[in-house]
């Protein structure tokens, strides 16, 4: 901060250089954040979120697996809300930092691959079952008991909902990353 006396004997402050330009470097990155539309990337993610734990509900109804005993579906979909929320509230408010925004997005990106993980172990341990007829000319009680079929198809489509939710996260975090080391020097309140 910058002291000027005038002739009159008034004190006026100004800022100095230094911190026109750390304002201006501030300034800059705010403006290349909201470029990147983060807003838009929130409301994605949360509309994913809600999709996955939607399409998991008729997964209630079948005999218990992998992903319903670790509640996959639903710890999943709860953290792409959350990285949605981030996000938006990143736009808006801007005192919140990018770095919390960032550790969110690259944790919801892990918790991706975790959960594509265990659908695709689900799915490949159990598998759709043929119809066996038995003495009676009945199917035996697998074919009936899980609708095998239908199911796996909604695990199937669960998953790709993920690979989407990884996919738009990880290049969240890609455009985060990038826009903070760029103004890294000059982000003090970041």
């Amino acid at each position: 901060m910058t002291l000027t006396v005038s002739p009159d004997l008034s004190v006026n402050t100004s800022p100095t250089q230094v911190e026109e330009k750390l304002q201006n470097k501030q300034k800059a990155l705010r403006d290349s954040i909201e470029k990147g539309e983060p807003k838009i990337f929130g409301v994605a993610q949360i509309g994913i979120g809600l999709l996955i734990i939607s399409y998991s509900i008729p997964l209630l109804s079948i005999e218990r697996t992998m992903i319903l005993n670790f509640g996959v579906p639903w710890w999943s979909g709860f953290m792409f809300v959350v990285s949605g929320a981030a996000a938006i509230a990143l736009e808006k408010y801007a005192n919140l930092k990018v770095s919390v925004c960032l550790a969110v997005s690259a944790l919801t990106i892990i918790i991706s691959v975790i959960a594509l993980v265990l659908y695709y172990a689900d799915i490949a341990l159990n598998p759709a079952t043929v119809c066996y007829e038995g003495p009676s000319k009945m199917c035996y009680h697998q074919y009936y008991s899980c609708y095998i079929k239908q199911f796996t198809g909604l695990k199937t489509t669960i998953s790709m909902v993920s690979m989407v939710q990884t996919g738009m996260s990880s290049a969240f975090t890609v455009i985060l990353y990038s826009q903070r080391r760029n103004f890294t020097g000059y982000a003090v309140n970041i």
